[in-house]
């Protein structure tokens, strides 16, 4: 009778709540300022604590690297790089690339990456496109399957003709330059490249209507997919590593922007992030639906965050800076390190946890089934194992004993199968009962679970 009466308040807690929503996520704070940035500033995370910022004004390439989480910043030596530069990926706080636009300001050329594995005493050229309209916009290496990257560049005899991809499939030691085919007109764009692993990765274009060029076979084919949006370039690209859903925006369609549910096959127009204009980023956190979206204008805050593969968004703070060129993350366990630079310099830090669902097993089960979380009682973290009949839109939400919702686990469609997702408690949340909640079609079901700090 006890539980009964538990449980009856608890629902009436819910109807009472009903129209409170407590996504309340972690908030981007000024981390720091990096000097004479350049118009157009690139960002790579190696984890919470090193990052490297990369650009520089025409013709002077400036690179600098934080070991502090980006509170200070070092100026790394550029003898050998002979031109401001429009990429970089870090290895590790001594292991750096980046790419240059092939002319002062980019107008492309000779385009060269470099490398350094001495934190910038030495750079040496590992590849260079030859032509005379080079660029490269990426050099980005999967978050899956490490061991794996690309270095992609602009045509370089021009738009329309054969791209330079340049692979590694041995974390860099070696490059392999390879020439996918053109497409009339077509050159990229900056920071629009997305690798998922040795199979599927692609980049964005730079002419109207903006469209996704991608490989789903490793190279041997690609394809160029015009997105529902308009814009003069794609400016962001972002993919789930189920390979089928993403995101593209382009250089002035946000608010809109384009989703594919079949890996760039067709893309449809979806709107949500009101109040981000301009060019922008887009992340996709690997192995969840948590994705970032950002812009370089916005009126209060110009970063979003949405936890359902980009169906909805929730305006972040940003400090009250604006102009947002890059950003870029890193997934230890169940938090995210986000760092993202300004065209002023100013860098941006966020530290959050997310929540993540896996796939137990594809085996179709008899029934709806909610588990127990375990173990229980909990400190930090606790799984919730659920099962599901047939494909459907599942919700899993936590509330509190008031029946105040304290977060969102799982809001997706999900196939036939049984699955598993992490609760990680936020400092701010108290011991005590707390309650989770399923619905599945027409399945509802509420388990208790407590949190003993």
């Amino acid at each position: 009778m006890k539980s009964y009466k538990l449980f009856c308040t608890f629902l009436l807690a819910i109807v009472l709540f009903s129209g409170i929503k407590s996504e309340v996520y972690s908030q981007w704070t000024l981390a720091g300022l990096v000097s004479n940035p350049g118009t157009f500033p690139s960002i790579s995370v190696v984890d919470q604590n090193t990052i490297w910022v990369a650009g520089g004004p025409t013709g002077t390439p400036v690179i600098a690297r934080s070991t502090n989480g980006g509170t200070n910043w070092t100026a790394i030596p550029t003898t050998g790089v002979l031109l401001e530069v429009y990429c970089v990926w870090a290895v590790d706080e001594n292991t750096a690339y980046v790419g240059d636009g092939g002319a002062a300001g980019g107008a492309g050329g000779n385009a060269r990456f470099y490398k350094t594995t001495n934190a910038g005493v030495n750079w040496t050229v590992v590849g260079n496109t030859g032509g005379s309209a080079g660029f490269f916009n990426g050099i980005v290496f999967s978050k899956t399957m490490p061991s794996f990257g690309i270095a992609q560049s602009d045509p370089p005899t021009g738009a329309g003709q054969a791209y330079y991809v340049s692979v590694t499939s041995d974390g860099g030691a070696t490059w392999t330059p390879t020439s996918p085919p053109g497409f009339a007109g077509t050159a990229s764009a900056q920071n629009s490249i997305v690798v998922i692993d040795n199979l599927f990765y692609g980049f964005g274009s730079n002419t109207a209507p903006p469209a996704f060029i991608y490989t789903s076979n490793g190279g041997t084919n690609w394809t160029k997919s015009n997105t529902a949006i308009a814009g003069n370039f794609t400016s962001g690209v972002a993919f789930s590593d189920d390979k089928q859903r993403g995101l593209v925006t382009s250089s002035t369609s946000l608010p809109n922007m384009a989703r594919t549910t079949n890996g760039g096959a067709n893309f449809t127009t979806v709107t949500g992030v009101a109040g981000l204009t301009g060019y922008s980023t887009i992340k996709w956190i690997e192995g969840t639906n948590t994705v970032y979206v950002s812009s370089n204008l916005g009126a209060s805050g110009v970063i979003q965050k949405s936890t359902n593969g980009g169906l909805n968004w929730t305006v972040m703070s940003t400090a009250g800076l604006t102009a947002v060129t890059h950003m870029e993350f890193k997934r230890v366990g169940t938090t995210v390190y986000g760092f993202a630079v300004t065209s002023s310099g100013a860098v941006l830090k966020l530290t959050e946890t997310i929540t993540t669902v896996n796939s137990i097993s594809s085996s179709v089960p008899a029934d709806f089934k909610l588990e127990q979380n375990f173990p229980n009682p909990f400190n930090p973290s606790t799984t919730i194992n659920f099962s599901i009949p047939n494909s459907s839109k599942v919700n899993l939400k936590i509330y509190n004993s008031l029946g105040k919702e304290v977060t969102t686990l799982v809001d997706e469609f999900l196939n036939a199968g049984s699955y598993t997702a992490e609760f990680e408690a936020s400092s701010d949340l108290t011991s005590g009962i707390y309650f989770y909640t399923i619905t599945a079609g027409n399945f509802t079901d509420t388990k208790k679970l407590m949190l003993l700090k």
